[in-house]
């Protein structure tokens, strides 16, 4: 949908604020033995202007926004790897702290370390990337081709119709894996459902200061649908990697050794552990189940249809234009 002046300028301002963001979280994401909550602030903070970027990128000259879009990807993935390797490392430590059984114990540790070593191995390659950024001046050159917006005027129905839009598409295809939503088993769907809701959330924050109740509360929804799938995943995660983590120790114990015996010594504590995510994701699963039905139920999401449809109708007299728009939380 081709936007005016009116929503090109506001396009700008919110990218000007999620770049702001942006720069402020890079300290600390360099030292991999910091406080891992930098490399969550700051992969949060380079997904919220990926995901801005293509709603207003005919506003924008085309070969220069796709480098942007580009770069700025290139962060968010070696950030990703980083941050799962961080999360998994937290949460096995934690459960090592509750499960001190001494056969639990040599299984865990050994884990352990096999994923420090990932983890400082992804170290290199995310710093890699940032200097990329900064040696691209990627931030400098979005600043400045946003800075020859002018703040917003009004905000115009030609604004409220693209919102409308992009925000009624990515509903869309978040809902079109509601006919999956009670099967466990749907590993690959549920995983693809939560993408779904990150790119609504996303979304649904960039057009938010569009509307006097700012979405909030299809906002607090779809990023508790976002977590809770996000958590799934994450134990998905582990029924993969927990096999081929047992079998590729197997295989340095008979080459080292010759023979497999102590090999076995590693099994109880993490197949306690094992079972432990398999039980957590039975779990969520069913509360997530539990909770998606009452919000169908409710109409939560068609009361959501009927918010962005209320402003497209008179948008200049309903909603004036806000002095500021708010500053992202990259907190959450």
């Amino acid at each position: 949908m081709k936007l005016d002046e009116g929503g090109c300028c506001y396009g700008a301002a919110v990218l000007l604020r999620h770049i702001g963001a942006l720069e402020q979280e890079f300290t600390g994401v360099r030292d991999a033995s910091a406080d891992i909550e930098y490399i969550h602030r700051l992969r949060v903070a380079t997904r919220r202007p990926r995901a801005t970027l293509p709603l207003f990128i005919d506003c924008l000259p085309a070969k220069r926004a796709k480098t942007w879009l580009k770069e700025i990807r290139r962060i968010t993935v070696a950030l990703g790897e980083a941050r799962d390797a961080d999360v998994q490392i937290a949460n096995l430590e934690a459960f090592r702290q509750a499960n001190p059984g001494p056969q639990d114990r040599p299984g865990l540790d050994r884990l352990l370390l096999r994923l420090r070593q990932k983890r400082a191995a992804l170290q290199p390659g995310l710093n890699c990337a940032l200097d990329r950024l900064a040696q691209d001046n990627t931030l400098e050159q979005m600043r400045a081709q946003l800075e020859t917006c002018p703040p917003p005027a009004v905000y115009t129905a030609a604004l409220y119709r693209h919102a409308q839009a992009s925000v009624g598409a990515c509903l869309d295809a978040l809902l079109a894996f509601d006919p999956i939503v009670a099967d466990p088993l749907k590993v690959s769907e549920l995983h693809q459902m939560r993408i779904a809701a990150k790119h609504l959330r996303y979304t649904m924050e960039a057009f938010a200061p569009l509307y006097s109740h700012e979405l909030k509360k299809w906002l607090k929804v779809t990023r508790e649908v976002q977590e809770t799938l996000g958590t799934i995943h994450d134990c998905d995660v582990w029924g993969e990697l927990i096999p081929r983590y047992l079998e590729e120790e197997r295989e340095r114990s008979a080459q080292y050794y010759g023979h497999t015996r102590t090999f076995y010594r590693l099994t109880p504590g993490v197949q306690r552990y094992a079972s432990a995510r398999r039980e957590e994701r039975q779990r969520l699963h069913a509360d997530f189940d539990g909770s998606w039905r009452a919000w169908m139920r409710a109409d939560l999401w068609d009361g959501l249809r009927t918010a962005l449809q209320t402003p497209v109708q008179d948008a200049a007299n309903l909603y004036p234009p806000a002095p500021d728009l708010p500053a992202p939380n990259v907190n959450e």
